[in-house]
């Protein structure tokens, strides 16, 4: 089976991505989750996502956009049980480079021979930001769905 190659990175800097910055609110089913963004700084954006479940933390994700070897950047993640306990290895983080851009719009892509996973992020309004996750294993593809809304304050009982 041949390899498949790395996505190409997409020339970009940190400031293109500025349109992700906020405190976004949303559900999964009856779950409140939430992820936040900081603006642009010294070249990386952090975020961080939160899903609870009956209302305790049921997983972390400690992400960060940071500028790759090529020009363009690198979307880092990894996730957490509570207590900071590491679902992947001390060591690994899952890495996706940024591979398009548009009007409020931006697709991180990981590739591999038998999995490949995607993260499309949207904003179609000011108070709606859309994130989009693919999972394909050979020929299966998963899709997940995060639809948020931008607030101050915590609805759905996170606080």
């Amino acid at each position: 089976m041949a390899q498949a190659a790395p996505p190409l990175p997409l020339r970009a800097t940190i400031d293109d991505l500025g349109w992700l910055a906020g405190s976004w609110y949303g559900h999964i089913g009856d779950d409140p989750i939430d992820e936040h963004w900081s603006a642009p700084a010294g070249g990386g954006m952090i975020g961080m996502f939160r899903w609870l479940k009956q209302g305790r933390v049921h997983m972390y994700e400690f992400l960060a956009i940071e500028p790759d070897g090529d020009g363009g950047l690198t979307l880092r993640l990894k996730h957490f049980h509570a207590g900071l306990f590491a679902w992947e290895g001390k060591s690994l983080v899952r890495a996706f480079r940024l591979v398009e851009l548009g009007d409020r719009q931006a697709v991180f892509r990981r590739g591999g021979v038998f999995r490949s996973n995607q993260f499309v992020y949207r904003r179609p309004a000011d108070d709606q930001m859309i994130v989009v996750e693919e999972v394909r294993k050979g020929s299966d593809l998963a899709t997940s769905m995060f639809n948020y809304t931008r607030g101050p304050s915590s609805p759905g009982g996170l606080s």
